[in-house]
């Protein structure tokens, strides 16, 4: 992995991650309303126009609030745009007990001012679908996560991958990401990872 600190840029040997734009709204609307991708998103289904631009100026925000947020992911080969990966603020409730299952919030505000809530840094990724099987998952998760590590010095990292996304399901494995618990997301159920920080 390599930062071009200037231009804020991560690169690998096909991708090259920078952030997103407004140019970008058009792709990011189009694979927002793929079903077949979004029925793993936090949503679970096709996001209109309208909710793809709210998605896009959230996003924008976490650039001015955090260090990382999501990236745009371009294949070198040809500048052709294929997706998304980056780290995402979580808030997470903190368990009552044993059996209760945690929920949690993109947007801090949405958590309610009762709740004990941890905040979380979770790298996630979504690709358009012609670009699905190429590797391109694993390779940008694997820079994200090592900018995470090596450079943030972030102490954790997660992932919330739904139980029926095997695609997603085997990114994280192939890192060795351990499954730790489940988390709610807008009245789904997730499965929570944590990646390998070494002390």
């Amino acid at each position: 992995m390599t930062l071009a600190r200037d231009t804020q840029r991560i690169e690998s040997e096909r991708l090259t991650l920078r952030r997103i734009e407004p140019d970008d709204f058009e792709f990011f609307a189009h694979v927002h309303a793929d079903p077949e991708v979004a029925r793993y998103l936090s949503h679970g289904k096709p996001r209109s126009a309208q909710e793809s631009h709210v998605w896009l100026q959230s996003v924008l925000r976490t650039y001015e609030d955090f260090s990382l947020g999501q990236l745009a992911v371009l294949r070198k080969l040809d500048g052709m745009l294929i997706g998304r990966c980056g780290l995402s603020d979580l808030a997470v409730e903190v368990r009552a007990s044993a059996t209760a299952v945690p929920r949690g919030w993109y947007q801090r505000d949405d958590a309610p001012a009762d709740v004990q809530i941890v905040f979380e840094r979770e790298l996630g990724y979504t690709f358009h679908r012609n670009s699905w099987g190429q590797g391109y998952a694993s390779e940008a998760a694997r820079c994200v996560f090592d900018y995470a590590r090596d450079v943030l010095r972030l102490p954790r990292v997660i992932s919330l991958i739904h139980p029926d996304n095997s695609r997603s399901l085997r990114v994280a494995q192939r890192f060795g990401a351990q499954r730790e618990d489940v988390v709610e997301v807008m009245s789904r159920p997730f499965d929570r990872f944590a990646w390998p920080i070494s002390p």
